[in-house]
């Protein structure tokens, strides 16, 4: 299984990047979790529309999930020249509901609620979620496939739920959004709380990402090796991670 991240800012993109998204692929299946703005002009230098299978939404905050208004009117094109045409999926948290209904757009995007007792088999790949410690309804996300497993914090402070997840995870891809300093913002991590939190789960490695526009990140990859023995690095935008 292979990693692409796509975008990695939030709570809005610098020049030249992305908010998060990142695209995993095994064999010829795609699956992208999450959709922020800048996501779906990179998607297309990795993989077509017509080749996206499924996309997983962790939570509807915009800096997670605005390019997917976008990417509805792709699939709606693309599917107008197919012989056959099939709704691209889309899995996410039903609240706000206002947001949730409007995923699904005519034939071309089917959007399908999800919770954290939800295992779903996409293709080859197989996922659970967690609910985290963020003010709207939120979920990380674990990925199996080929017998690799990613892990995805999504938008969390500290939280022993999604520790549990991430075990044993080949990789774990961890929001670092706060300086140490900012410790303690509600709903949010430094990236030596995403160490501690690789560490206590057994993870493989640690990949930090949310990144404030304005942080050096540098500092905050310095500071998650302090905190702990994990391998670590931060999430560079277009670049390829095996899991």
């Amino acid at each position: 299984m292979q990693l692409i991240v796509l975008g990695r800012y939030s709570p809005f993109p610098p020049p030249g990047g992305a908010c998060p998204g990142y695209l995993l692929q095994h064999g010829d299946a795609s699956l992208l979790v999450d959709c922020g703005s800048g996501v779906v002009a990179r998607l297309q230098n990795h993989v077509s529309f017509d080749g996206l299978n499924y996309v997983i939404l962790s939570h509807l905050h915009g800096d997670h999930s605005s390019d997917i208004n976008v990417l509805r009117y792709a699939a709606d094109t693309d599917l107008r020249g197919r012989q056959a045409p099939a709704a691209m999926e889309v899995y996410a948290p039903p609240m706000p509901s206002e947001e949730f209904t409007r995923l699904s757009y005519k034939e071309a995007v089917k959007a399908h609620p999800i919770t954290e007792d939800d295992i779903l088999q996409l293709g080859p790949f197989e996922v659970c979620f967690a609910r985290t410690d963020h003010p709207l309804l939120c979920y990380a996300v674990r990925v199996t496939a080929g017998g690799r497993t990613l892990a995805y914090t999504a938008d969390t402070a500290y939280s022993p739920g999604v520790v549990e997840i991430a075990e044993g995870a080949d990789l774990l891809l961890a929001e670092a959004s706060l300086e140490e300093s900012q410790r303690g913002f509600r709903g949010h991590m430094t990236a030596s709380q995403a160490s501690v939190m690789a560490k206590e789960a057994g993870v493989g490695r640690l990949l930090l990402t949310h990144f404030w526009p304005y942080h050096d990140v540098q500092k905050m990859v310095d500071s998650a090796r302090a905190a702990s023995d994990i391998p670590v690095e931060a999430a560079e935008e277009e670049s390829a991670y095996l899991v």
